[in-house]
């Protein structure tokens, strides 16, 4: 397992997707007298949002996906361009548009739940170039776009790059994928459904037996849980003003390669991306708070006594940033 070269760009295949965002006032509440209180609309998906978390940390970023040809999807692509998020490898969907969400977000807790408006069927052939792999330093693979995601992985290992795995489930084409990556980041409600209800540490194991050499469970403001094959890793969360968790996840994922890249430990890592989803929930929508290298460092300098000074000098010169 590599740990991949400093300064080369992370790709990631997956799921790309507009969300339409409606922060009600409770989302408990009967929509007759209830209050919208903010509203967005936002580039979104799993492995697309991680690939603008990378390139706002100063890292090249390149996704791979499928979107439809009509408006939601020009305006999904135009904002990945925005970006500045590689999207030549990506393949347009004639006929479709989108794919489009509706996000509900509670006001008072900023939990969302999701609700499907317009779909992109996975291309059934594989698609991306693999020799743009040779310019990585790390994949990104989230479980749709089955056969490109396989195919891009298998190639990723024989070029000895770290495999990371937004594992949401185990089953469909992740079953394939997962004796291919090597560091699983799996959601909490993923865990939950392996049967050994909250024992996460259980849970990990499970995970590392189907083939990663690191697992890591995200469990929103209770932390993560962490196994490197030897020890087992906690942390908790950073206390921030939450307004909305959507796309934390994908954020810390996006963060966690980036870490990768730059050659942070697996601990330190796991701060530093933790440090960057936090902040992502300060704001509506998965994009609108994701924080740029030197507003994380200065967010680390202030909560983590874990980064010293040398570390993240480290990571602003990496960024092509100064102190």
């Amino acid at each position: 397992m590599s740990s991949g070269t400093r300064g080369r760009k992370v790709i990631g295949v997956g799921f790309a997707c507009v969300d339409q965002l409606v922060r009600w006032r409770s989302v408990g509440e009967p929509v007759a007298g209830n209050d919208v209180i903010q509203y967005d609309m936002q580039g979104g998906g799993m492995t697309a949002t991680a690939m603008v978390a990378v390139a706002r940390l100063g890292v090249r970023a390149e996704f791979w996906g499928a979107v439809g040809d009509g408006p939601m999807g020009r305006f999904l692509l135009d904002g990945l361009r925005r970006e500045s998020v590689d999207i030549s490898q990506v393949v347009r969907v004639s006929g479709s548009d989108g794919p489009v969400y509706l996000v509900c977000v509670d006001g008072a807790t900023g939990e969302r739940m999701f609700y499907r408006a317009m779909a992109v069927a996975d291309p059934q052939e594989p698609f991306g170039d693999v020799e743009r792999l040779t310019e990585a330093g790390c994949l990104l693979v989230d479980g749709s776009c089955g056969q490109a995601a396989v195919r891009a992985a298998r190639k990723a290992k024989q070029l000895g790059l770290p495999v990371v795995g937004d594992v949401g489930t185990t089953q469909g084409a992740m079953e394939q994928l997962l004796p291919l990556i090597d560091y699983a980041i799996a959601s909490q409600q993923c865990a939950l459904g392996l049967g050994v209800g909250d024992d996460y540490q259980a849970a990990c194991t499970m995970i590392t037996d189907k083939g990663p050499d690191v697992a890591v469970i995200t469990l929103g403001e209770k932390g993560l849980i962490c196994f490197d094959g030897q020890r087992f890793i906690s942390r908790q969360a950073f206390e921030v003003d939450v307004v909305d968790t959507t796309g934390a996840g994908d954020t810390f994922h996006g963060a966690f390669c980036v870490g990768l890249v730059r050659g942070l430990s697996l601990e330190v890592n796991l701060s530093f991306a933790s440090a960057v989803a936090a902040i992502s929930c300060t704001k509506l929508g998965g994009r609108a708070g994701m924080a740029s290298m030197d507003e994380v460092v200065g967010f680390l300098r202030q909560h983590d006594p874990m980064f010293d000074d040398k570390e993240l000098a480290m990571l602003l010169s990496a960024a092509g940033l100064r102190e």
